[in-house]
């Protein structure tokens, strides 16, 4: 697994509450596909994924013209799951735990197979 340091993980915190932050400017919850970006990317934070929330933080930015249509109907389908309040829980969490923990330990084996299978095709 790779290592992030420090200062990368902030910035993509700060990037997770940039998005947060632009919903609220704009009055509103995330859009289903805003929504699984920014779920993916929290979940991906919280095991050690970095490089996977980079990629869902940068998924979220995309306009809805270059979203995959067989996406965006595919999350249609399925009912919201999480709110721009759950999120910031969620973001509020890992940070603390990340906090708390030592940077020189690896995320158990288990954390890492649990967020592989909740992720599947956007790793």
């Amino acid at each position: 697994m790779q290592r992030f340091t420090a200062e990368h993980q902030d910035r993509l915190h700060q990037a997770f509450t940039a998005a947060l932050d632009l919903l609220d400017q704009q009055n509103r919850e995330p859009d289903r596909w805003e929504e699984e970006c920014l779920s993916y990317a929290l979940g991906a934070m919280a095991c050690g994924l970095y490089s996977a929330a980079e990629v869902e933080l940068a998924a979220f930015s995309r306009p809805a013209s270059e979203r995959p249509p067989e996406e965006v109907a595919m999350l249609a389908g399925k009912p919201s799951r999480f709110t721009k309040e759950m999120l910031r829980h969620g973001l509020d969490y890992v940070r603390h735990r990340n906090q708390s923990s030592h940077s020189a330990d690896a995320p158990p084996a288990a954390s890492f197979l649990a967020v592989h299978s909740f992720l599947g095709a956007s790793l």
